[in-house]
């Protein structure tokens, strides 16, 4: 769970690259409605991203196109 207004930050501390964007199940869908990172983001070994502000309270997803089944619940909170 993250407050409205809050960011979140992903860290990639596997050997393995992850495509990060939002949806789910490998399909990334963008722009989506409420979520503050559009397209997708490549995120090599040890690389840090920080989303933007998630302004819009309810439920989101963020997916990995190249990793099946891992999909990030995303639940924004006042």
């Amino acid at each position: 769970m993250v407050h409205r207004g809050a960011r979140l930050t992903l860290v990639n501390d596997s050997h393995v690259v992850h495509v990060i964007g939002p949806g789910r199940n490998t399909a990334i869908i963008s722009p989506e409605r409420g979520v503050p990172m559009t397209g997708f983001h490549l995120m090599q070994t040890n690389d840090v991203f920080t989303t933007g502000r998630w302004m819009t309270i309810g439920t989101f997803y963020l997916t990995c196109s190249v990793h099946p089944g891992m999909t990030l619940k995303v639940v924004v909170i006042r």
